[in-house]
């Protein structure tokens, strides 16, 4: 069993990418290897300074289509981008994490072992006679290039309804 808790959040601003494929033909892995290098050498190329670290917020997951937000937080709107909503798929935008009530565990070790995670941590949000809202997101407290595989943290956000 995992260790939640609730959590009442602001929203955090971000610049982000959001891409949408088939299921059979995502690959997230490569998706967060090509995006997040990109994201953070543009934001330096604009003078933004992360505020926090990278996430991967999930809009939809199957049983179809992976519709995925991969982003940086950022300590104020990143004005001179686009909103998200008004971007091309792929194309750097100003985006935000939501604020509210959220469900948030963090899961140490290799990536593989998130799909458990979040399987409990929505039945933890049942136990607590909640439900969950929509777009859950992970970030990466931890870099894999930097630290054991079986230490990295990740912390899974899941909004409460």
């Amino acid at each position: 069993m995992i260790t939640a808790e609730i959590r009442d959040v602001d929203p955090q601003p971000s610049a982000a990418v959001r891409v949408s494929q088939p299921m059979e033909e995502m690959d997230l892995a490569a998706l967060f290897d090509v995006h997040l290098p990109n994201i953070a050498h543009r934001l330096a190329d604009l003078g933004i300074e992360p505020a926090g670290p990278p996430y991967g917020r999930y809009h939809q997951f199957g049983p179809d289509i992976v519709d995925v937000e991969i982003g940086i937080p950022t300590a104020g709107p990143p004005g001179v981008l686009a909103p998200i909503d008004d971007a091309q798929p792929g194309e750097l935008a100003a985006s935000s994490l939501p604020g509210g009530r959220l469900a948030i565990t963090v899961h140490r070790g290799p990536y593989d072992g998130l799909p458990k995670v979040y399987e409990e941590l929505h039945d933890w949000i049942h136990a607590q006679g909640a439900e969950e809202g929509a777009g859950p997101w992970e970030s990466y407290v931890d870099d894999p290039s930097e630290v054991d595989m079986s230490d990295v943290r990740t912390e899974v956000c899941w909004p409460v309804a």
